[in-house]
């Protein structure tokens, strides 16, 4: 061998030796290293773009979620999967477009409707490696907890769970005074929360403190040499509205004399009340923060908060003053000035914040403006880990890995789907993303809308009469996928351990 190939030979193998030292101190290397990362995923309910402070809120004060921006990554373009919580929850777990999973829209409670048998979701990816899982919040991805033949957490691949079904949150029956001197029935504390199969009863804390310290029990009593999976997914700050007088005296100056006189009105029944101001709803923002701020000072106190990977985002966008429903009024979200809100395809119904700290790969401060979707949560993860995609099924996201180093992504077309029953079939059901243009189309696939989001991110400006080659060829492209997605064999064929 020559000189100039042994040089050659030499260089190689230190090439290789780098690689694999970085993949390592990137976290990037296989889950048979001694400190497997954990893994922290915290999924609020209806948190808009422009509720917290981190990402523009004037007023409210989110300062456990803001150093999470500081400590990691901050993405300006992150969409739900869904514009409503049960199929966004069945596409993050998955990493599948919801209509894949059996998930069209919201489960009303004993409705047979639930996440895919088949469907293998990251607690059953991690679980496999030797992770303990565990959920705690709001699952919401079956007719509840009674219909035993719907898949239950034990079957999504969670060894421990404290959760609510989901739908509308049941309370206990507490009589509350009201200026007139009748009777309301007052908004107290949840009764609907299950640990591991057997219903929990009444409760004495609102549903954001009894996730939180949960959590913080379970992290106790856990083994300590095992990496763990934690999904956290808050019920705040889904109406109906309730937070401790901390809170609530923070916001005093946007609570009107009626709220502050008749705090327990039970907030489904506000139809025929006075205006109550929107108080209540930054109280519940500033609420859910601090009980972020208590996993993760569990998380510190530890002393494993740096080897974990923490996800923070939302289901969809918010409710905003435009309320359409008895219980959705004096709420007060904010979508960043997007047009739309929670349950449509518009940009306010489906971006939301988004924010990934893991200080061994992610370098603090930083911020991405990539598009990015729930879809991307599932394969990311993985790469990080070490783990390969799951066999025998379509996975619609992608690892966004590239955007912790400011790259530019090679972008899958996004998709995202909402079957709102009983509306017209001019109702919009599918939006269809590729680059920066973004077509949606209603339940009949008749293109409705035709935006480009870089050049209009408020979706002023309608293409759709304007770009008819542009308009044919994202048609077309559309219905191939949708096509797919519609014939996918996961549910009916794949069984999985």
């Amino acid at each position: 061998m020559s000189s100039r190939d042994m040089l050659n030979v030499l260089l190689f193998i230190a090439f290789i030796f780098c690689c694999q030292t970085a993949l390592a101190e990137r976290g990037m290397s296989s889950l048979d290293d001694a400190q497997s990362p954990n893994v922290v995923i915290f999924y609020v309910d209806d948190l808009g773009y422009g509720d917290l402070s981190s990402y523009g809120h004037p007023v409210v004060k989110t300062p456990h979620i803001d150093q999470l921006a500081n400590e990691g990554i901050k993405y300006t373009q992150y969409y739900a999967p869904a514009p409503l919580c049960s199929p966004s929850r069945a596409g993050l777990l998955t990493g599948r477009t919801p209509y894949r999973t059996g998930i069209r829209s919201w489960i009303p409670e004993g409705q047979d409707v639930y996440l895919g048998k088949n469907e293998i979701t990251i607690a059953h990816l991690l679980k496999q490696q030797g992770y303990a899982t565990a959920v705690m919040g709001k699952l919401h991805l079956n007719g509840g907890m009674h219909m035993k033949e719907h898949p239950q957490t034990e079957d999504m691949g969670f060894d421990y769970a404290f959760v609510m079904p989901g739908g509308f949150v049941k309370n206990s029956m507490v009589e509350a005074p009201s200026s007139d001197g009748s009777a309301r029935v007052g908004k107290m504390y949840p009764d609907n929360y299950f640990r591991n199969g057997l219903a929990v009863g009444e409760t004495n804390a609102f549903s954001g403190e009894l996730v939180a310290n949960e959590v913080m029990k379970w992290l106790e009593t856990k083994r300590a040499d095992t990496p763990f999976f934690l999904y956290v997914p808050f019920s705040e700050v889904h109406t109906p509205v309730a937070s401790t007088p901390e809170f609530l005296t923070m916001y005093a100056e946007f609570i009107t004399p009626h709220a502050k006189t008749n705090p327990d009105i039970f907030h489904w029944d506000w139809l025929d009340l006075p205006f109550r101001g929107q108080g209540e709803y930054y109280a519940n923002i500033s609420y859910l923060d601090a009980q972020v701020g208590k996993v993760i000072k569990k998380l510190k106190d530890m002393g494993v908060y740096d080897q974990t990977i923490v996800l923070f985002t939302s289901d969809n966008g918010p409710v905003t003053r435009e309320s359409r429903k008895p219980w959705e009024l004096f709420m007060a979200g904010e979508t960043g000035g997007y047009r739309g809100r929670k349950d449509n395809l518009l940009e306010g119904g489906i971006r939301v914040p988004a924010i990934l700290r893991y200080p061994s790969v992610i370098a603090p401060g930083s911020v991405s403006n990539e598009p990015v979707y729930g879809l991307d949560v599932l394969p990311t993860l993985l790469e990080m880990l070490g783990i390969e995609l799951p066999e025998g099924r379509v996975i619609d996201g992608q690892s966004i890995t590239k955007t912790f180093e400011g790259r530019e992504l090679d972008r899958k077309p996004m998709i995202w789907t909402i079957d709102m029953p009983g509306q017209d079939d001019d109702v919009n059901e599918w939006a269809y993303r590729v680059g920066d243009h973004k077509l949606i189309l209603d339940r009949n696939e008749v293109p409705k809308f035709l935006f480009n989001v870089n050049k209009d991110p408020y979706e002023m400006i309608n293409l759709v009469n304007k770009e008819k080659d542009l308009l044919a060829r994202l048609e077309e492209q559309f219905q191939i996928l949708r096509a797919e997605i519609e014939a996918d064999p996961v549910n009916r064929t794949v069984e999985h351990d």
